[in-house]
C-alpha cells in the first residue's frame, strides 16, 4: 500500500464530502466508497477490508454523528471485501464494468444501512429507493470517470511536454 496514495485518496474523499455537504447538494456520489473500490483494485482482501475501516470510521464521524458509531465502517469493510473478491473472480477492465459494480456496492451499502438500523434502532426499514438510485448512479459515474483517468499514461505525456518544451 502506498502511503501518499492512500493519504492523498482518504484525504480526497474527506475534503470532497466537505465540499459536497457545504454546496448542500441533495444526492452526492459515495466518495468514501469511491476510495475503497480505489484500493480493492488488486485484488487485495486485507488491504481493502483495512481502507474499508479506515473509510467507514471516518464516514461514521462525518457524516452521521446521531447514528450508531460503526455502521459505515461495517459496510464499508463489507463492501471492501466484496470488492476486492469480485476483483480477483472478474476481469473488471471497462470503466462500464467498474461503474456497475460501484452501483451494485452502493445499493448494498444502502440495503446493509437500513437492515442494521432496523435491527439495532428498531426503526422501519426505510431502504432509500429513489435517493438510493441516484446516488448509485452519480458514484457509478464518478467511478467510471476516475477509472478512464487512471489508465491515462500521465507520465508519458508529462515526459513528452517536458522534452517538447526543452527542445
Amino acid at each position: 500500500m502506498k502511503p501518499l496514495r492512500f493519504a492523498a485518496g482518504l484525504a480526497g474523499a474527506v475534503l470532497g464530502t466537505f465540499g459536497l455537504g457545504a454546496v448542500s447538494i441533495p444526492s452526492s456520489p459515495d466518495l468514501f466508497l469511491l476510495f475503497v473500490a480505489d484500493n480493492a483494485r488488486g485484488g487485495t482482501v486485507y488491504r481493502a477490508m483495512a481502507t474499508g475501516l479506515v473509510a467507514g470510521l471516518l464516514e461514521d464521524l462525518l457524516r452521521t454523528p446521531p447514528r450508531l458509531l460503526g455502521l459505515h465502517v461495517f459496510t464499508k469493510v463489507l463492501l471492501g471485501y466484496l470488492l476486492a473478491t469480485a476483483e480477483t473472480r472478474f476481469v473488471v477492465e471497462k470503466s462500464s464494468w467498474a461503474a456497475g459494480l460501484l452501483a451494485g456496492a452502493v445499493l448494498v451499502e444502502s440495503l446493509a444501512l437500513a437492515l442494521l438500523l432496523s435491527l439495532f434502532r428498531g426503526e422501519p426499514l426505510h431502504w432509500g429507493g429513489q435517493e438510493a438510485v441516484v446516488r448509485a448512479l452519480l458514484t457509478a459515474a464518478a467511478g467510471s470517470a476516475l477509472a478512464v483517468l487512471v489508465r491515462i499514461p500521465w507520465r508519458a505525456r508529462f515526459a513528452a511536454r517536458r522534452r517538447r518544451r526543452v527542445r
